[in-house]
């Protein structure tokens, strides 16, 4: 009888047994033989068990994709429906109540609109769940013209900025049309200033464009704690 363990990583899988009816010793070729072909099954049942691992996570994660899935599409109701009736409500009184309103409120009302529309266009692109499984964002180009976007987004960043900081633009309505994404670039633009807002305790905050060559610059900055050496390492890493 010659038994030759199946290791792998120094754990025992179980072993290759090999009987003959004449006794005696085996020939150090056929051992070394078994030794190979007990390496190679050990292998191989690793293998198969990484499979079936790999198997029933591939499942487990159908299956979560799934519930993702039917939770975005019913969340997709639930958040749309009442953000609507905000948008649509602030639309009427702004309509029926301009003549009646000092400027500074009908202003604030204007910002009330812009911000339920940008929170209506984020929403529309988490639910995407095409965006959400390829892990990509389809752009939509058209030409705009910036200046209105970029406005509509210092009025929508304006409520988060504290009392001891100033919230200022450098551009102005002589920008050049753009080949853009509007909705991404007013959420690029909302987030930059945003961020900047959050971590400004006095101080200001500032949005500069201007022309460069045939494109346009966007530079974003403020006086507030600013980035550790480690934190612009990871700058342009993906958000887990």
């Amino acid at each position: 009888l010659l038994a030759v363990p199946l290791l792998r990583e120094n754990r025992l899988l179980g072993g290759l047994v090999v009987n003959r009816k004449s006794a005696g010793e085996f020939a150090p070729r056929v051992i070394d033989l078994l030794k190979t072909f007990a390496t190679q099954s050990a292998l191989a049942i690793q293998n198969a068990r990484l499979f079936r691992e790999i198997e029933d996570k591939s499942r487990q994660l159908e299956i979560a994709s799934r519930h993702k899935s039917a939770f975005l599409a019913n969340m997709s109701h639930e958040l749309r429906t009442p953000l609507n009736a905000i948008i649509g409500f602030a639309r009427i009184v702004m309509r029926k109540s301009q003549d009646q309103l000092e400027p500074k409120q009908f202003e604030n009302l204007e910002k009330i609109l812009a911000s339920g529309q940008q929170l209506l266009a984020l929403i529309n692109t988490i639910l995407d769940l095409a965006k959400v499984e390829a892990g990509r964002v389809e752009v939509k180009l058209a030409e705009i013209d910036p200046a209105p976007v970029l406005e509509q987004c210092m009025r929508t960043v304006e409520p988060l900025v504290k009392d001891t900081v100033k919230l200022i633009k450098a551009f102005d309505g002589e920008l050049p049309p753009m080949l853009v994404d509007e909705e991404l670039l007013r959420q690029i633009v909302i987030n930059l200033l945003s961020n900047a807002a959050k971590f400004t305790e006095r101080g200001t905050v500032r949005l500069d464009v201007a022309r460069a060559g045939d494109g346009i610059t966007f530079a974003v900055s403020d006086t507030g704690i600013g980035l550790t050496e480690e934190q612009r390492s990871r700058l342009f890493e993906a958000v887990s």
